[in-house]
């Protein structure tokens, strides 16, 4: 997931700022968002109004309405997608459906459904896909504060959607003839067909107007917690400071080439007539009318100066710090502290500065001379992968190819990128941070090895993971056996004599 493709700004907001992006986001697409919500709901709604209307009973459009969580996913789905600027089609998101729609959905048809924190918490499901334990445990750090007022939005959301049904059915009664006798009262003594289907089309007009509302504000909700959470903020502002900084010290190199380059005439000095008045100024300040005595001495601020001048305290600093002759009558001349054991404890203080900042650049960046440091170590976790090397299996070739014959590509993928970045570091150790990203250490082996096969191939397969990890993009088991291939060459090559 490459946060600078984000077609949003990232900014630690209030729920109320989030759940406004949100509507942002709608009135953006609104008109690709309803056609998704169409293809995948105007079937099976007309068929189950049919039902109910033949069996004269609402339990069908219940049913409907419990499956809200079902009709929601293709909608985050495409706000998901449209946020990095990509739009899939409503075809291309129904033959994705199984991938991105089952996991987590028995939960939510079931002792989720009524939760009010359903839109903030299908991200975990769905874009992060969680399962079991790491669902849960996602949960409660997405739960925690600042509150993001997910029942808040709920509530909003069921009150907009009964205004709207409302006043869909007043328009109706306004509008349609007297012929059909569609007297309100009507409506709580004898329900026909008629009435049956308009309040079905009412409520299924307002329902696509206002789950593709929701549906984007609680994304927008869960974008903003994990903003908070998780820094992305930070992390887009510091690229962005960097890039700046790159191009200006590019701009700066070029003007200074230029300067150098650009022949400079030499100024030409004519003589100039002398001042009458300039002249009369400099006699005046000649020493015989204005004698000038210039004096040393050492004087406290202002706000730490007492108006008692013989006090024990300025007393105490004339005689350490004033060599004032005058003044050698005073008590305490004997212990005065010359001003070149000042200058010489200054010095000391300077020294050791300086070897306290030469020792800390040496513990960070290894020797003065280009060697390594020895205490580097690896992060127990990249990207929330397990990297000790303690936990890679023996065999990875078999590991690898028993996630595939189960159809996770996305646990082979992680295999992968945890084998190479362990090996990379025992054989080219680098510094990493706790918190470094696949995207930080693929950075820091081009940095230290540049295009070395090794990294050409690290590089491949971060792009891989990601499209998987983060962009829920499909990779198929057969670019993943090739990636394994590449790699268990690469190793050998470099275990080999």
């Amino acid at each position: 997931m490459d946060l600078n493709n984000l077609c949003a700004r990232l900014a630690p907001r209030s729920p109320w700022q989030a759940m406004d992006l949100g509507t942002r986001f709608y009135r953006r697409w609104w008109r690709q968002v309803t056609l998704v919500w169409l293809l995948f709901t105007a079937l099976p709604y007309a068929l189950l109004c049919a039902l109910s209307i033949s069996l004269e009973s609402l339990w069908p459009i219940v049913v409907f309405w419990w499956l809200k969580p079902l009709w929601e996913r293709p909608l985050l789905a495409f706000f998901s997608h449209a946020l990095f600027g990509d739009y899939p089609n409503a075809w291309a998101l129904l033959k994705r459906f199984p991938g991105y729609g089952l996991n987590g959905l028995a939960g939510q048809l079931t002792w989720r459904r009524l939760s009010p924190f359903r839109g903030l918490l299908t991200g975990i499901w769905q874009l992060e896909g969680c399962r079991g334990a790491q669902a849960s445990a996602r949960i409660q750090v997405l739960l925690r504060p600042p509150g993001q007022r997910a029942g808040t939005l709920m509530g909003l959301m069921v009150a907009l959607e009964q205004v709207l049904l409302t006043g869909l059915l007043v328009l109706a009664l306004t509008l349609v003839p007297w012929d059909f006798n569609m007297e309100f009262s009507v409506w709580f003594s004898e329900q026909s067909d008629l009435h049956l289907s308009l309040a079905a089309l009412a409520w299924y007009l307002t329902l696509t107007i206002t789950e593709p509302l929701y549906v984007a504000a609680a994304f927008s909700l869960y974008l903003n917690q994990r903003t908070w959470l998780e820094g992305w903020d930070l992390q887009l502002g510091l690229d962005r400071i960097g890039q700046r900084r790159r191009a200006l010290g590019v701009t700066t190199l070029a003007l200074l080439v230029m300067l150098t380059l650009v022949p400079h005439p030499a100024p030409v000095m004519a003589a100039e007539p002398e001042n009458p008045k300039q002249a009369a100024t400099e006699l005046l300040a000649d020493e015989r009318f204005m004698p000038m005595e210039i004096r040393e001495e050492r004087q406290l601020r202002p706000s730490l100066r007492g108006d008692d001048k013989d006090s024990l305290w300025n007393r105490l600093l004339d005689g350490l710090f004033n060599n004032d002759n005058a003044d050698r009558d005073r008590a305490g001349d004997d212990w005065q502290m010359p001003d070149q054991l000042v200058t010489v404890l200054s010095t000391l203080v300077l020294v050791a500065l300086i070897v306290f900042l030469l020792l800390a650049l040496f513990r960070n960046h290894g020797a003065l001379k280009g060697g390594r440091s020895r205490s580097l170590e690896m992060p127990v976790s990249v990207a929330g992968l397990d990297t000790r090397a303690e936990s890679l299996p023996d065999d990875l070739g078999n590991e690898v190819e028993q996630a595939l014959a189960g159809d996770d590509v996305r646990a082979a993928l992680a295999l992968l990128l945890r084998h190479a970045l362990v090996t990379l570091f025992q054989s080219h150790p680098t510094r990493l941070t706790p918190g470094a990203t696949e995207r930080d250490c693929l950075n820091a082996y081009r940095r230290q090895l540049g295009d070395d096969a090794r990294v050409t191939y690290l590089e491949e397969l971060v792009r891989q993971w990601t499209r998987v990890a983060w962009a829920h993009q499909p990779v198929t088991p057969d670019q993943a056996r090739q990636l394994l291939l590449r790699w268990q060459q690469l190793h050998s090559a470099e275990v080999a004599p």
